[in-house]
């Protein structure tokens, strides 16, 4: 479970450093490998867990691309929408009879233990960002000697803590209504929470100071042999991303933070100007990213055979269910449907488990990656993006060309998407659709082309589908696994049906923060 059990970090521990070790080259730079463990914490009640994947789970339970009807860390609680219509009518309240902002809210306490879900994000954000901080000081310190090339390593480490600290504050503003800034060398933290739109500033200061690094650093046996050894093996440190990817990388997490922190209808021009821009000098396909992978054996990673959206969702573990409203939005003919899922046998359906809410139904299992599939494993293959894919960047310059009048250069993107996926769909470029069906090609393909990539929250809230059915909001049409209780009929029945989510935008600063961290006079909001 832990990346500190790599052989490389023996001799020192990253995560409980003494000033000793922060002044020698192999104590600092096991330390700089140490950020990926600060994904795993002592959940209340529930013992060491990669923290990270209960993120990343949130996130999908909340796109509505996967479902877990049980209660731990939450998951049940963060996945219930808050009414499904039936086609005859029929409206159906979820069991609890709350909404999700009443549930979570409920649960943001200390006292609630496992299942405050609203802690998970912003622990390992700044548990990360904490990390950074500490990083950044041990390499101002003039004990600190590097043998060789010493300004490509110091330089590289540099970049490596301002990135973690980007994409950190990142996650924050993009989830919660406010957040702390703090880049104190002694990491001592402060009441003064500022608005989201703060953070997600403090994210870019910290990119382009990652940039500015990047922009001196070439690739040498140095920087080769630095990446290698900061990058855990599982998550394929053999493919090294030099400079000018990562620098790409950064330009599409930018792209990223711009559009999916604002609803479609409040985009201005200067906005999707921006997102061009960014995404311009985005991601190339042919670059290497930071994924997370799995060790083979499953010990010596994050995963322990079990943390990874790929293994929650595979058939051993099933804890992670993919949705009827997910595999909808395959077209029938995509090569990525046939690959990916296959339908249960009958007896195998999910259909209203523990009467826990309809929402949580489905007749369809994920291909194991081991067995030709694509986005699940049952013996610790595969790796997901850690930040964005150069899908996720393509798709975002596609959707800038069709809301901004280039419909047709959109629509040629989303075409190259679904080839490089090797979806064997036909190109729809060139056959004349109009703006509201070309928008339409561009939900497909964010929904099933990212599948598991992170972006399906975002996407659902600034698309309006979270919002609630009274104020536009809801899903008109999704299927809906409906047991034949409510139907008169014997067996469980897939009917399109509205489901109303009524969703938080952005969620409430935890408590487990507040209890410590009181906020100070003038501080943004911390609760909706």
């Amino acid at each position: 479970m832990f990346a500190c059990k790599k052989t490389s970090l023996n001799q020192i521990n990253p995560n409980d450093p003494t000033p000793e070790s922060l002044t020698t080259e192999d104590g600092v730079q096991a330390f700089a490998l140490g950020i990926f463990q600060k994904w795993i914490a002592d959940v209340p009640s529930a013992g060491e867990s990669n923290i990270m994947v209960m993120v990343q789970t949130n996130h999908s339970i909340l796109g509505d691309e996967i479902f877990s009807p049980y209660g731990n860390w939450g998951w049940r609680y963060v996945g219930q929408v808050d009414q499904i219509t039936l086609p005859n009518g029929t409206a159906v309240r979820n069991p609890l009879g709350k909404t999700l902002k009443e549930q979570l809210q409920s649960t943001n306490s200390r006292q609630a233990g496992e299942i405050n879900s609203f802690m998970y994000e912003w622990n390992v954000c700044y548990f990360m960002n904490v990390q950074a901080n500490l990083l950044l000081s041990a390499l101002e310190n003039s004990a600190l000697q590097f043998t060789g090339d010493a300004a490509t390593k110091r330089n590289t480490l540099k970049a490596w803590a301002y990135w973690w600290k980007g994409f950190a504050y990142s996650r924050i503003g993009s989830m919660y209504l406010a957040g702390v800034i703090n880049n104190d060398a002694n990491s001592t933290t402060n009441g003064n929470f500022v608005d989201r739109n703060a953070i997600i500033a403090e994210a870019d200061k910290n990119f382009e100071s990652c940039l500015t690094l990047l922009n001196g650093l070439t690739v040498n046996e140095t920087y080769n042999a630095m990446m290698t050894a900061i990058v855990p093996s599982f998550n394929r440190n053999d493919q090294i991303v030099t400079p000018q990817m990562w620098a790409r990388q950064i330009y599409s997490y930018k792209a990223r933070n711009i559009l999916v922190n604002k609803k479609v209808a409040a985009m201005t021009a200067a906005d999707w100007t921006a997102v061009q821009t960014n995404a311009n000098k985005g991601l190339l396909k042919t670059d290497y990213t930071f994924r997370f992978g799995m060790d083979p054996n499953s010990t010596n990673d994050l995963t322990a055979a079990f943390f990874h959206p790929y293994t929650l969702v595979g058939e051993a573990q099933a804890f992670t269910f993919v949705s009827e409203r997910l595999v909808q939005d395959y077209k029938p003919t995509d090569a990525r449907l046939a690959k990916g899922f296959e339908v249960m046998a009958t007896g195998n359906w999910q259909v209203n488990p523990r009467g826990r809410g309809l929402q949580f139904g489905t007749r369809w299992a994920v291909v194991p990656i081991e067995a030709g599939g694509l986005y699940a494993t049952n013996d610790n293959q595969g790796t997901v993006p850690i930040g964005c894919s150069w899908e996720e960047n393509a798709l975002m310059l596609a959707e800038y060309g069709i809301r901004n009048g280039n419909i047709e250069a959109g629509l040629g993107l989303i075409d190259e998407v679904r080839d490089f996926q090797a979806s064997g769909l036909a190109h729809v470029q060139g056959t004349g659709l109009a703006l509201t069906a070309a928008l339409e090609e561009l939900r497909l393909e964010r929904r099933g082309g990212l599948f598991l990539r992170g972006v399906a929250f975002y996407d659902a809230r600034r698309w309006g589908v979270t919002a609630p059915v009274s104020a536009g909001g809801g899903r008109k049409g999704g299927i809906v696994l409906v047991p034949g209780s409510y139907t008169n009929t014997t067996n469980p029945q897939p009917l399109p049906c509205t489901l109303d989510y009524n969703y938080l935008d952005y969620w409430d600063v935890p408590q487990n923060e507040l209890d410590f961290n009181g906020a100070l006079t003038g501080s943004a909001p911390i609760k909706n």
